[in-house]
This record gives structure tokens, sequence and C-alpha cells, in this order.
């Protein structure tokens, strides 16, 4: 209305800079639901609500149902509309927003209309780079399991297989990081056919659902974010991708470096790096699925993943949260990794909002950690425990472990 076209400014811009252009169109996004005024709604969802998904409560009930074909007519006009308009090189769908396509105990039969759906979206952005001169590929952000995503109904294996889809992103969706994605099977299904496949970060980290902490523990730290990209790079994936990265609060040098450090596998390691058990924040409907925390219980055990070990000289920590009463006075519990026991740095408490937490940090042997699958912690306590929290630190030699600012001991 203003004359002014922000698309093709920042197109232009990226030629220039010799990078590539790509738009990325939100599938189903659903934000601000409860307020049909609200100027994010346009007319066709606000005029339609009977193509709103049946059988669903809660926040994602007012998601549009691709079963009717006005919804995808609808979504493919805007497609149509962005290739005709844009001279990018590649267009992401969005399936994250929201992954939630088809009514409730329909997402079965959906995955093959959703599938025919992307046959002729494939074949637009076809012409579209036959208009151009050069290929106009297609994206998708889908949940971070193969099963989760085929649960409701986003078969990307098949679409990778057929050739539909050019980048594969399986990703969170919004409330934490994921420490354990099922990246070698992701690589197996990008594998069988020419997909790049990049690992989602999200910005969030929460350790477990609970709402008495939900908009306490929200950003997370530069160190978990490389322990993330870590994970991903490490398992076979082909990059990073970063979903609405601000993190104000890390400072400009620390946010450039930690995000440069994101290009390569070689250059994470050099980095302070996280490693924390955490949990899916979509489940597809009749999946069966128990979040690792939180755990209770007086021994616990759990497997990690650290990815590539550090050398010798670097430092490593294991820290738990637990929940406690204010008179909590139990000693701390003993912990171990591979069988190799861990001594005490540190025993605080802290409040999360009305939770009161014991932080209890913990050096581990270099010499204890091996580069597999299965890296095993074991926590022993006299008492019952509340666990809310697990996470292994790496700090190069120069740098103090968590919650031990004076002590380098390894």
């Amino acid at each position: 209305r203003q004359g002014v076209d922000y698309p093709a400014r920042v197109i232009r811009r990226c030629r220039q800079r010799g990078m590539s252009p790509w738009i990325t169109l939100r599938m189903n996004d659903c934000h601000c639901n409860d307020n049909m005024e609200h100027p994010f709604h346009g007319g066709f969802w606000k005029n339609n609500p009977q193509f709103y998904r049946k059988n669903a409560t809660g926040y994602f009930a007012r998601c549009l149902d691709y079963a009717h074909g006005e919804v995808r007519d609808y979504f493919m006009a805007i497609i149509s509309e962005t290739l005709e308009m844009y001279d990018i090189d590649g267009l992401e769908l969005d399936f994250m927003r929201e992954p939630y396509l088809f009514s409730a105990g329909r997402e079965a039969e959906g995955a093959a209309i959703l599938t025919g759906w992307l046959r002729e979206v494939r074949g637009r952005a076809a012409a579209a780079a036959a208009k151009r001169g050069h290929p106009v590929r297609i994206g998708v952000r889908v949940p971070s399991r193969p099963e989760t995503a085929a649960g409701m109904g986003l078969d990307a294996e098949a679409w990778a297989r057929e050739g539909l889809i050019d980048l594969l992103v399986p990703t969170p969706r919004w409330a934490t990081l994921e420490f354990d994605m099922p990246v070698r099977e992701w690589r197996k299904i990008a594998d069988a056919s020419n997909v790049t496949l990049a690992g989602g970060l999200e910005i969030g980290y929460r350790p477990y659902i609970d709402g008495r902490t939900w908009q306490i523990e929200t950003d997370a730290s530069p160190e978990l974010a490389a322990g993330a990209a870590m994970m991903i790079l490490s398992q076979g994936a082909d990059a990073v991708y970063l979903f609405n990265y601000f993190q104000p609060g890390w400072g400009l040098p620390v946010y450039l470096e930690t995000l440069n450090a994101m290009g390569s596998l070689e250059s994470l390691k050099k980095i302070p790096r996280t490693i924390a058990i955490t949990h899916r924040d979509i489940v597809a409907p009749g999946e069966t699925y128990r979040p690792p925390l939180p755990a209770k219980g007086r021994k616990m055990a759990f497997q990690m993943n650290l990815g590539p070990v550090p050398d010798k000289t670097w430092n490593c920590s294991l820290l738990i949260g637990l929940e406690v009463s204010k008179d909590d006075s139990a000693p701390a519990p003993g912990a171990s990794v591979n069988g190799k026991p861990c001594k005490v740095l540190s025993d605080t408490k802290t409040h999360l909002g009305p939770v009161l937490v014991r932080v209890v940090t913990f050096s581990v042997p270099m010499a204890a950690l091996a580069e597999t699958e299965a890296n095993s912690i074991k926590l022993a306590s006299r008492d019952a425990m509340t666990l809310s929290r697990v996470e292994v630190a790496f700090r190069p030699p120069d740098q103090a472990l968590p919650g031990n600012p004076e002590s380098h001991a390894r």
C-alpha cells in the first residue's frame, strides 16, 4: 500500500551479496486465533470457519483442514502468486506453522491428499524455473521424527523418494531445543534421493513440560545452541537450520561467533558446548511418548549421546536439577558416567518461579567419556529424587566449568 515491495528488495540485495534468496510460507499458521479480529488473520481464515479442523480442541483446533479442496486451492494460489512475482531460488513450505493440517483422526487419509498436492507445487516450481532460467527448489519443515511427521499426514519420506522436495528440515516446533533428533534416520531418507538435510534449532530451552515454569526458562544459552548444532552435524546432517534465531541476550560478538561456528563440525569442536535432555514438543495422534523428565526415584540411569568428545585437555561437567522443599537437607546424590564416579563441584538452590530447584554440578573425568551413542549416566540418592534437569558441559582448558568458577579439574 505504501509502494514498498519488501521481498523484492531483499531478493535484490541477496543477489548483490551472492546469497541465494528463498521465500518461506507458513502453511497453516494460527497465531492469535482466539482473537478473530487480529490483523494477522486474512479473510479466507476469518470467513470460512467451516474449513477448520474437526474433532479438535485447544490452540490448534482453528487450523485449516487440507482435506477441503478450497483450502488447498487457497494455499496453491499463494504459492503461484509468490512464484510469479518473485525471482527466487527456492520456496520453503513451513509445515511447522502448524503441522496440524487435518481433522483429528483423519491424518492417515490426509497423507495421500497432501502428497498429491505437493506434486502440483513441484510442477509449478518447475514452470517457474523454466521461466526464470534457473532451478527453483522446494524445501519443507516437518516434525523432528519421521514417525511423527508421517502420523500427522506429512509423508516426508515419500516426498523425498518421489523427488518432490530438495530441502528437508526436521525440527522441533517451538518450545525447546532437541538434542536427540534421529538425524541418522533422516540421513537414510535423504540419501535415497538428492535431498539436502538440515536439522532445525529452536531458540528455547525447556528440559520438561511444566506450567509452573513455562515462561521462565526460555532462551537457550550459546553453549546449549552449540551443543544442539553439534548433535545435528555429527550425525550426518548437511547443515544447521536456525528458525527465528534472534537471541538478543547473547550479545553481538558471542552471537556471531556461535552462528559462524555452526557452519561446520570442525568449527563447533573448538567452542564451548552443552548437551542436555529435553522433550519433544510435537507428538502425532496415537503416538506413544513419555518425556524423560521429570523423573522420580532413588536410582536413575540415562543414556546420552554426547557427540564428538574433546581431547583430554578439555573439562567436562554434569549438572542435575532436583525439585526440593525449602527444608531439604539430604546429602548430594552420587553420580557416575560410564561407571566412573564423579566429584561434586557445587551444590546450590535456586527458584524457578514457585519451584525450588537444587542444582548439583559434578566434574566428569574426561577418560570416562566415549564417542558412542550411549554414554551411561547414573544417579543414586539416599532419598527419593525428582529430577528436572540433566546437562553435560564441555569447556576448553582456559574456561571454568559451570558451577565451579575457580576450578579446572579434569
